[in-house]
């Protein structure tokens, strides 16, 4: 949480870039497991499963978003789907180290996937661990999860009602003082140096553009004096931050 623990063409396009931005600042092992990182992206985009099979390890541990461990063979289903269904582009900050015959290669992407009209996007963050058979890197390890981005689209929020927010809250005894304030007509929340915009979702709710995709609703008094708000988990669990000043 930030508050309390505070198609196809693309692929190549993207690694090519890739390879410019990471590639000069690399040592020629690291370079040869990213290079092998980058071909099995582009075996999937590709749907080349041929090619792909060759980079993955029979034993590869492979572990989802969602935290499902899958087989190879499981994995590999991504070969019966159309390109639009699953499809990854602007592979990016890609940091390689290498120990002797192992490397560890962590980077981001964009993955997508097309239901109807709809295209779902899902920025990920991957770490792969690749391992030096018979001169070729191999991968052996792999998991994958979101990077928490909200896609939700805000409200409009009457400024003068934003007034009623403003203050300094806190979660708990010896946490950091969350302020809010309002500038440009806009609610925001300042913890230390770290800054975002509480965007509005109706009545006394917000939500953040990134983090951990939670809500939160603003507690009134009897009088309709805001005393705090509910931060409300993505997953059911919620609890109470005062306002303090």
């Amino acid at each position: 949480m930030r508050h309390f623990s505070c198609l196809l063409l693309a692929i190549f396009v993207s690694a090519v870039a890739l390879r410019g931005q990471a590639q000069s600042a690399l040592s020629p092992i690291e370079q040869e497991v990213l290079k092998a990182s980058q071909a099995r992206l582009e075996a999937i985009n590709r749907r080349d499963m041929e090619t792909l099979a060759r980079y993955i390890a029979d034993d590869c541990i492979l572990s989802s978003d969602d935290g499902t461990l899958m087989t190879k063979t499981q994995y590999m289903h991504i070969g019966k789907l159309p390109f639009a269904y699953d499809y990854v582009t602007n592979p990016r900050e890609a940091v390689v180290h290498a120990y002797g015959d192992t490397a560890v290669v962590n980077f981001r992407i964009t993955g997508h996937e097309q239901f109807g009209d709809a295209d779902i996007v899902s920025e990920q963050r991957r770490t792969e661990t690749w391992i030096k058979r018979k001169g070729s890197w191999v991968l052996i390890a792999f998991q994958w999860d979101n990077i928490p981005v909200n896609f939700r689209k805000s409200t409009h929020a009457d400024p003068k009602t934003l007034q009623d927010y403003v203050g300094q809250y806190r979660s708990r005894p010896g946490d950091d003082i969350e302020t809010v304030f309002v500038k440009d007509g806009r609610l925001w929340s300042r913890v230390g140096e770290d800054v975002a915009e509480y965007l509005p979702s109706g009545g006394d709710s917000f939500f953040l553009r990134e983090g951990d995709l939670a809500t939160f609703t603003f507690w009134r008094d009897a009088q309709g004096h805001v005393t705090g708000y509910i931060y409300h988990r993505i997953d059911g669990q919620q609890f109470l931050v005062k306002k303090i000043k």
